[in-house]
């Protein structure tokens, strides 16, 4: 039978519907993926990131490029001129009071470890607080700088073990130590203030935490000779093996500071937990 004597019919294909979703490259449906692109927190992003790597592009477009360390501020006094440095994850961003100028602008950086401000003034170090992600920061370092009360409650993100603070916040009518130890649960080692109008022992006895303190150092400190409620602090709060500092202001009595100086003599003989006046 000749074939070429019959027509073949053609079947007109309809056009796909163009796709809304992303192309799938995940293991998790696209449409999952989507959705943790746009609503997740830097937080689980970054454990996000440490299991799937083909994300860290859209990572890094949210939530700016990660570092490990950032330093910032004017270490040279003398120094009218400031410059960055970048090597092995670091960026340090030395110089005058200008350095905010920079700073990547309309981006954040993520700060994954350590972050140093040294000898700030407060209108820079809040220009600093708006570009930076510190969701995942280990260690906090303020020295010689200034921090308003809202900047400072930016800083306490739950992952920080270590901070130090020598010039702070405004503490009128707020207990920086207090609030620093309810809002920081993996906090190890600490360094503040002492508020001569609010902070007191007894307060800080009464804060439950799950982890105890290897280091703390109270400065500015003044009290009258207090011995219970600092064995409670102790035994509340400081692991054992650990030392708690205190430095007193210059006005404190040298009796008081004579007292205290006793207690932590005879504390230490028996107690794996040290005391150092200074």
């Amino acid at each position: 039978m000749d074939s070429s004597k019959f027509s073949v019919p053609k079947v007109l294909l309809k056009e796909s519907p163009r796709s809304t979703f992303l192309k799938q490259y995940y293991s998790l449906p696209s449409p999952i993926i989507k959705y943790m692109l746009e609503n997740a927190s830097a937080i689980n992003y970054f454990k996000l990131f440490q299991t799937c790597k083909i994300l860290q592009k859209f990572i890094e477009e949210k939530y700016g490029p990660q570092i490990d360390v950032l330093e910032a501020g004017n270490f040279n006094h003398n120094s009218y001129f400031f410059s960055i440095h970048a090597r092995n994850k670091e960026i340090k961003i030395r110089g005058s009071s200008k350095i905010y100028n920079e700073f990547p602008k309309n981006r954040k950086l993520w700060v994954r470890k350590r972050l140093m401000l040294h000898c700030l003034p407060g209108y820079v170090s809040k220009r600093y607080f708006k570009r930076l992600n510190l969701s995942t920061v280990k260690e906090i370092y303020l020295f010689d700088t200034a921090v308003k009360f809202d900047d400072y409650e930016k800083l306490l993100v739950p992952s920080i073990e270590i901070l130090y603070a020598t010039v702070c916040c405004s503490t009128n009518g707020f207990d920086i130590i207090s609030h620093t130890l309810k809002s920081l649960p993996n906090l190890k080692i600490f360094r503040l203030p002492w508020h001569r109008n609010l902070t007191t022992f007894v307060e800080l006895i009464s804060i439950k935490r799950d982890k105890k303190l290897q280091k703390a150092e109270i400065y500015e400190f003044i009290a009258e000779f207090d011995e219970n409620n600092l064995r409670g602090f102790i035994a509340e709060h400081m692991a054992p093996g650990s030392t708690l500092y205190l430095s007193f202001r210059e006005d404190v009595p040298q009796t008081v500071k004579d007292k205290y100086q006793n207690f932590a003599d005879d504390f230490n003989m028996f107690s794996g937990t040290k005391i150092m006046i200074r």
